[in-house]
């Protein structure tokens, strides 16, 4: 809530130079704050100073939407840290994110975001810019919800292209019901920042004229929501066909290159994690920008 405020101040003040500083000195704070509590590496916190900037500076329901997406991210990836370690090969105690995963939940809408910013689209243009940003962040919202979450279950995931198979936790398209919740969530508090941050900027605004029209909190905290479930859909069949799952003996857990150790699940050596995460982030946004329905 407090990043929301600051971020609303800083569109509020007056003149494009103190909207950069603010925006820079928030993005830096950003990332200062992810790498002190080890949600990003040094190299994802040089990255994440880019991409705080540009969202901050374009919207302040953009730059809300981030933080939401970054904090909340950061917080369920602390959730049951000793499962995780036991079914998770790339495990790193908050999470550890790197310049390559920060440029895969981050690059696309960022250019988005100052697309946006550029102002030379006309309404119809501009509402799907917004909704493209909305839905790529609650694709990321809701996977790593999901991911994050649902390795929880108590219950086996199931391979997302063949519901009979049950597979070991950790491969990729494995889905259970607690993930799809929480991909739900995931998205719908990515939606619930977006709207956050364009009611915080009327209530510390002067300029009402200058503001887009008031967004209705139900259909777009209902909107992240559904974009979550749909972007942990694409991400769970292209996880489960074109990303390689095994499990290695050795090790006793899912990894994602094959080796002598190593029985194939599913999938093959075709995309990484972060190349899953990015097309699945770009797909969902391009449906979101068809359906355009924020102004």
């Amino acid at each position: 809530m407090a990043s929301v405020g600051c971020i609303a101040a800083t569109h509020a003040a007056r003149g494009p130079h103190a909207r950069a500083i603010g925006s820079m000195a928030l993005g830096l704070l950003l990332a200062l704050v992810g790498y002190k509590k080890k949600s990003l590496d040094e190299s994802g916190a040089l990255a994440a100073i880019g991409v705080g900037f540009g969202s901050i500076y374009a919207d302040v329901r953009f730059g809300a939407a981030l933080a939401a997406f970054f904090f909340a991210s950061s917080a369920v990836t602390r959730v049951r840290s000793d499962v995780k370690k036991r079914v998770d090969e790339h495990f790193k105690v908050g999470g550890g994110r790197d310049w390559v995963q920060v440029f895969a939940n981050g690059f696309v809408p960022t250019v988005i975001a100052l697309a946006f910013a550029s102002g030379g689209f006309g309404a119809e243009a501009t509402s799907a810019l917004a909704s493209a940003y909305l839905g790529y962040y609650a694709c990321c919202g809701g996977d790593t919800f999901a991911s994050e979450l649902g390795v929880l279950s108590k219950s086996k995931p199931r391979l997302i292209i063949d519901w009979r198979r049950e597979v070991a936790a950790g491969t990729n398209g494995g889905v259970t019901a607690l993930g799809w919740v929480a991909s739900a969530s995931g998205g719908a508090v990515v939606g619930a920042a977006f709207h956050l941050g364009q009611s915080a900027l009327r209530a510390v605004a002067t300029d009402g004229g200058a503001l887009v029209a008031p967004s209705n909190a139900a259909s777009v905290i209902a909107f992240g929501a559904v974009a979550g479930v749909f972007g942990s859909l694409v991400d769970s069949v292209l996880g489960a066909t074109i990303q390689y799952s095994g499990f290695c003996e050795e090790r006793q857990k899912v990894v994602s290159k094959p080796g002598p150790t190593v029985t194939r699940i599913s999938g093959s050596e075709f995309l990484s994690n972060s190349a899953v995460n990015l097309v699945s982030g770009v797909i969902t946004a391009v449906v979101a920008a068809w359906l355009s329905p924020l102004l």
